[in-house]
């Protein structure tokens, strides 16, 4: 069968999917929801040679069958509490199968920040036509597929010179079995001179669904915003998700992200640093065993002069795992004394592993200084076996070169809970391998 009578086919199911979706009442974001579904019907689903998914296969994904949540699956209070990073208690949006459960969710103190979608979109008109052209405009068919089956989402408002001292986390449960989809949606709205700390974790009960979020952060000037996601779903699932980021002057977006990787993992950032001032630092590390996926896909858009982007990602891949990262910075014209670094390191650790990078620069300005770079690489042989001459068995001078590999990355993480958890889950990961 050709891809195309495959990707037809696919298209037909999610488009009667949507119409079961209809059927069932009045969407709360009806308009949207068309905007989105005329733009999926437009973009359809990736062949196997479409520029934005070339290191990736979705065949199995878009030909699975999914069903919507029927939101009656019940998450217990003791598993919520463990995915709960101390001095986040208080302040945690719980979000089960792609909604927001009030009932395990704590809001002290940030209440009045939170709206509904539906309502906002009805009484803020500049996020109303944020949202219709981003749908219009996408470019992204996941990402149009999301915005098609979103039926409520939530927005977080900061006020003007509004500082939320604790730091907020986002907590997303899927309940999962039966090829479920999840499409959660975040909208973030920072004011002139706010400032926000943000967690995020994604993780499942049991496998079989697909996750497929979007957030968007819209950073007025001045603001500042310290993110990081962590995605530790269960292995049997998809995870997809798209970040957009938009900088105004003196904004600054500081975002880390750490993977456990699924079987298929797709992490998609669009970044636009649209006035003068604006900074940007884009971490990610992933550790990956098994057939274990993460795919990073970047563009980062230098809209204005004197505007900073750094990103630094590594990845560390065994068995029959696979990673890959497309990342492009654009320099437009008239963006001068852009200052971008990129690199991207990988640490193979099995001849069946699989790691694929596309660094890359459009740069249509004069003055500039950017750099980009990628590597890929087993254990130095001369350190390990160094670390063996000083008393370390072989098994442990592996683990110990391997961890620290990724800790470069996890200690740049602002939230010192969850580098102590990562420290003893993903890095977890890579102990007791066989030499």
């Amino acid at each position: 069968m050709s891809d195309t009578l495959v990707e037809s086919s696919a298209e037909s199911a999610f488009l009667d999917l949507h119409k079961k979706l209809v059927e069932q009442g009045s969407p709360a974001l009806s308009e949207l929801q068309q905007v989105a579904l005329k733009r999926f019907e437009v973009l359809g689903f990736p062949h196997s040679k479409h520029e934005m998914y070339t290191y990736l296969n979705t065949k199995e994904l878009v030909e699975s069958a999914f069903s919507l949540s029927s939101g009656s699956e019940k998450v217990s209070e003791e598993f919520v509490a463990s995915h709960i990073y101390p001095g986040c208690e208080n302040q945690c949006l719980v979000f089960v199968d792609g909604a927001l459960n009030h009932n395990l969710s704590r809001l002290k103190g940030i209440s009045a920040n939170l709206t509904p979608l539906s309502e906002a979109v009805t009484t803020d008109q500049y996020l109303k036509k944020y949202l219709s052209e981003t749908a219009e405009n996408e470019n992204d068919v996941f990402a149009s597929l999301s915005a098609t089956f979103c039926g409520e989402g939530m927005v977080f408002k900061v006020g003007d010179k509004e500082q939320i001292s604790e730091t907020v986390q986002v907590l997303f449960v899927s309940t999962g079995g039966n090829h479920v989809m999840y499409t959660p949606r975040l909208v973030w709205q920072l004011g002139k001179l706010s400032e926000l700390k943000v967690i995020t974790k994604f993780v499942g009960v049991e496998g079989g669904y697909f996750i497929n979020g979007i957030q968007d952060w819209l950073l007025a000037e001045g603001a500042g915003v310290s993110f990081t996601q962590v995605q530790a779903d269960s292995f049997d699932s998809w995870h997809f998700s798209k970040i957009r980021v938009q900088l105004k002057r003196n904004s600054r977006f500081h975002s880390s992200n750490a993977s456990f990787g699924t079987k298929l993992t797709r992490h998609h950032y669009d970044v636009r640093l649209k006035e003068e001032g604006s900074e940007l630092r884009l971490n990610g590390v992933s550790v990956l065993d098994g057939k274990e996926q993460v795919h990073n896909f970047i563009r980062i858009h230098h809209e204005a002069p004197q505007c900073i982007s750094n990103q630094y990602f590594k990845n560390v891949i065994n068995d029959h795992a696979r990673s890959s990262f497309d990342g492009t910075v654009i320099v437009n014209e008239g963006a001068q004394l852009t200052n971008s670094d990129q690199l991207i390191n990988n640490l193979m650790l099995s001849n069946d592993s699989h790691a694929d990078n596309k660094p890359n620069l459009m740069i249509f300005a004069d003055d500039v200084k950017c750099t980009h770079g990628a590597t890929i690489g087993q254990i130095d042989e001369e350190q390990w076996f160094y670390l063996q001459t000083r008393g370390l068995s072989a098994r442990v001078a592996k683990e110990l070169l391997t961890s620290s590999f990724a800790k470069s990355i996890i200690e740049t993480i602002e939230f010192p809970e969850v580098v102590k958890d990562l420290n003893g889950t993903l890095l977890k990961k890579l102990e007791v391998r066989n030499v």
